[in-house]
C-alpha cells in the first residue's frame, strides 16, 4: 500500500545547507568564532618537497612537525585540508618584450592544452581552539566561590544583568583570543625553519572556508567578504542532493570516503599513493592530542 508520507518523506527531510555549518563569523582580523563557541584560524602551508629527500631526512622532518603539534594541548583540534585541482589558473607577468612576451605566451598555451592533467596542491592548518566554550551555570558559579571567590562573584552578578552578562562573555573572549593568538604564534616560529607557513588574514581564510562548500571555480575565484557574521550563510553558495551512492553539489558528482578504522602505525607519507591518483578532491584529517 502506498502510503502519502512516504512520498513526502524527502520534501520533509530538506533544508538549507548553512544550517549544517558551525561557522558564525569573525571576531577579529584572523580569527572566526563558531556556533558551539570555538575560536579558529587558518594558516597556509607550502609543504616539503618530499621528492628530493631520502627517508632520514624525512622521518626527521616528521618528528619535527610531530613536536611543534604537541605544542596544542587537550583544548586545541587541528584539521590539516588539502585541496586538489585541475585547471588551475597560472599566475605569469609580460615584459614588454616581444621575443620574451612570445615565449611566456606560447609556454602558457602549451600548459593550457594540457589543463585537465596538470594539478595544484594546496595545504591548509584549521587550527581551533575549544577552551572558549563558556557555560557557567548558577550551581557551578556558586561551587566555585570557595576556590575563585572574585571571579565567581563577578559570574554570579552577570546572571542577573544581561549587560555584566556581556563583559563577562567579551572577558573570557579576549582570554581565549589571546591564548590561541600565542600558540599559533610560537607554532609557526617552530617550524618556519623547514616548514614555509603563515597565518591567513580573513578574507584569505573566507575563500579557504569556501571551497570547503563549493566546487565551482567561479565561485571560488569570485569569493569576497562582505559582513564578518553570518558565515554559513555566506559560505553555502551550491545546490546540494543526497543520492544513495553518492552526492551533487551542483554539476558536480561527489563521492565521500572515510577510514573506517585509523591506521595502526604512522609514517611519513602514509598517503602517498592518494597523490599519484588523477582527480580533483579534497582531503581533510585531525589531529587532537592524546591523553
Amino acid at each position: 500500500m502506498l502510503k502519502l508520507r512516504r512520498i513526502f518523506k524527502n520534501y520533509e527531510e530538506t533544508g538549507s545547507l548553512n544550517e549544517q555549518v558551525n561557522l558564525y563569523g569573525f571576531v577579529d582580523s584572523h580569527m572566526f568564532l563558531t556556533k558551539t563557541g570555538d575560536l579558529g584560524v587558518v594558516v597556509e602551508v607550502r609543504g616539503v618537497d618530499y621528492e628530493c629527500l631520502d627517508g632520514t631526512t624525512l622521518d626527521s622532518l616528521t618528528k619535527r612537525l610531530e613536536s611543534a603539534f604537541k605544542l596544542f594541548d587537550d583544548n586545541y583540534r587541528i584539521y590539516q585540508y588539502l585541496f586538489k585541482r585541475n585547471n588551475k589558473t597560472i599566475p605569469y607577468k609580460l615584459y614588454g618584450k616581444p621575443v620574451v612576451d612570445t615565449a611566456i605566451k606560447n609556454r602558457l598555451a602549451y600548459f593550457a592544452g594540457k589543463a585537465d592533467t596538470l594539478f595544484s596542491l594546496s595545504i591548509y592548518y584549521v587550527i581551533l581552539f575549544e577552551g572558549f566554550r563558556y557555560t557557567r551555570t548558577l550551581a557551578s558559579t556558586l561551587l566555585a566561590i570557595p576556590k575563585q571567590p572574585a571571579k565567581a562573584l563577578s559570574e554570579l552578578r552577570a546572571h542577573f544583568s544581561a549587560r555584566k552578562q556581556i563583559l563577562v562573555l567579551d572577558r573570557e573572549l579576549s582570554r581565549a583570543q589571546a591564548n590561541l593568538s600565542q600558540k599559533v604564534e610560537s607554532f609557526l616560529l617552530q617550524v618556519r625553519d623547514f616548514l614555509p607557513a603563515r597565518l591567513l588574514g580573513k578574507e584569505e581564510a573566507f575563500r579557504v572556508l569556501k571551497q570547503t562548500l563549493n566546487f565551482a571555480p567561479g565561485k571560488i575565484e569570485s569569493s569576497k567578504l562582505l559582513h564578518d557574521t553570518f558565515l554559513d550563510y555566506y559560505l553555502s553558495e551550491s545546490h546540494l542532493e543526497c543520492h544513495r551512492g553518492h552526492l551533487r553539489l551542483d554539476d558536480y558528482y561527489v563521492k565521500v570516503l572515510t577510514l573506517k578504522e585509523p591506521s595502526a602505525e604512522s609514517f611519513p607519507l602514509i598517503f602517498r599513493r592518494l597523490l599519484e591518483i588523477e582527480a580533483n578532491y579534497h582531503v581533510v584529517t585531525e589531529w587532537k592530542r592524546g591523553l
